[in-house]
Parts: structure tokens; C-alpha cells; sequence
């Protein structure tokens, strides 16, 4: 049977998140699965949620990049604990364009701009350095050379649209504590939902 639009909820739900000043209001956890079967989870910033796409941003020398690019699977959850809603999303993935990606990276924090141009030039992201110093000096070196401010974004920043195709809504805040679980499937007419048992 059809009923209401996950997307909707999320979006209403991050709003709300917001409001409550969530922590998880502006991040999600994604997980990864390369074509060995070998997991792997972090936590990110999810950018937006445009139509059933969730925009991520990443570089392209981290390990999520590489498992992506190599067809590795991925599950996007999303946690408000200050409403006790969790969603797990599942779907295909788009790559975005350069254009759009320039766009967003001026609207960045300095931190993450600085981290970009670090990766860019000196080393990748997860990377093995001596010393915390050693990646304070680097940054700062970089503070120094750059006004991030005044460049484009460099070329290994990239951004990913996480298509949903299979959204599973788990509310634990019910009075009568008998959790609400959903899952909804996209298909050519819209979503369709089943109840599942939590």
C-alpha cells in the first residue's frame, strides 16, 4: 500500500533535529562494503537531501572513495537521537559534476577547505603521519600559502549523490513502546511501504 513520502519525513525530521539542537542533525553514518565483503563505517556531514538523493561530500583520495569506485555497496543511517528515529537508506550512486561541486565548496568551512588543500598537496586522507603536530605544522604551512577564500576547490574533492531506492524507518519513541518499523521501496509509481515487525 502507498503512504506517506520517507523523503518528506526526513527532511521534517532533520528540520525538527535542528530546532532541537540534535547532534546528529546535520551528519549520517555511512557504511561501506568493498567487493570483498570487508565493512567499514564513519560518520559524515550529509550536505542535502535534494528530491530521494542524499549529497555527500568526499575526497577522492580517501578509502571511501576507492571503495566506491570500485562498485563496493554502501547503507546510509541517519540517527536523531532527540526524536529516537532512526533510517537506514540503500539505493544506487551518482557521482557529481565538477560544476556543482565548485559551487558547494566555497560555502565550506575553512577547517575542511584546509584539509582539502592538505590531502591535494602533502598527503592523502587516512594516511599515516608522525605526530598531530606534524599535521598542525602542515595545516598551518597551508594557512600561510592560501587564502582559501580566493581559490577553487581542488581537484580531488568530489561529491557523491547517495540515490535512495529502499528507506527503513525505525521510530522508537512510542508511548505504548511498541516500536514503529517501515520500509519503503521505490518503485516506477512511487514508494510503497510494509510494516515490518521491530
Amino acid at each position: 500500500m502507498a503512504e506517506l513520502d520517507p523523503i518528506a519525513r526526513i527532511r521534517s525530521d532533520r528540520a525538527e533535529a535542528r530546532k532541537l539542537d540534535d547532534p546528529n542533525a546535520d551528519t549520517c553514518f555511512l557504511a561501506l562494503a568493498d567487493k570483498e565483503g570487508s565493512a567499514s563505517i564513519r560518520t559524515l556531514v550529509l550536505r542535502d537531501i535534494a528530491d530521494n538523493h542524499f549529497l555527500l561530500f568526499l575526497n577522492q583520495s580517501s578509502p571511501k572513495w576507492r571503495i566506491i569506485q570500485a562498485g563496493g555497496s554502501y547503507e546510509l543511517l541517519i540517527w536523531y537521537p532527540s526524536m529516537q528515529r532512526q533510517y537506514r537508506i540503500g539505493g544506487g550512486v551518482k557521482v557529481l559534476d565538477d560544476e556543482f561541486v565548485q559551487r558547494n565548496w566555497l560555502r565550506r568551512p575553512r577547517g575542511s577547505k584546509y584539509l582539502d588543500l592538505l590531502y591535494e598537496h602533502t598527503t592523502d586522507q587516512s594516511s599515516f603521519i608522525e605526530s598531530r603536530q606534524h599535521l598542525v605544522d602542515h595545516i598551518n604551512r597551508i594557512r600561510a600559502e592560501y587564502d582559501v577564500d580566493e581559490i577553487e576547490a581542488p581537484n580531488k574533492v568530489a561529491g557523491l549523490e547517495l540515490i535512495a531506492e529502499r528507506i527503513e524507518m525505525l521510530d522508537l519513541n512510542r508511548e505504548d513502546r511498541i516500536h514503529d518499523r517501515q520500509l519503503f521501496i521505490l518503485t516506477g509509481a512511487g514508494w510503497s511501504t510494509k510494516v515490518m515487525v521491530p
